[in-house]
C-alpha cells in the first residue's frame, strides 16, 4: 500500500501506530495521536483501514485501540525471523 495520509507516507505512519499497538493493549486514540503526531483525521483513516482488514479491535464506547491477537503473533513472528 502506499497512500497519501496528509502528505505523509501512509506506510511510515501505519508501522509508527503498529508500533504503538505491538504490546496488545488498548490503546486511547489521544496516547497514539501522542505518541506518532498524527493528525486525528490521519489516525482515523489508518484505524478504519485496520479495521477493515480485521488487524485491530476498536472500542467505540472508549475510544481504545488494540491489536487482533493473532495479527499480533504473526508480527512478532516476523520480527523475529
Amino acid at each position: 500500500m502506499d497512500v497519501s495520509v496528509g502528505g505523509h507516507n501512509t506506510d511510515t505512519k501505519m508501522a509508527e501506530v503498529l508500533e504503538v499497538l505491538a504490546d496488545g493493549k488498548w490503546h486511547m486514540k489521544k496516547e497514539i495521536l501522542e505518541k506518532t503526531g498524527l493528525k486525528p483525521k490521519q489516525l482515523e483513516t489508518i484505524i478504519g483501514f485496520l479495521v477493515d482488514y480485521g488487524f485491530i479491535m476498536v472500542d467505540d464506547e472508549g475510544g481504545s485501540v488494540r491489536l487482533n491477537e493473532n495479527f499480533r503473533k504473526l508480527l512478532l513472528q516476523e520480527v523475529n525471523q
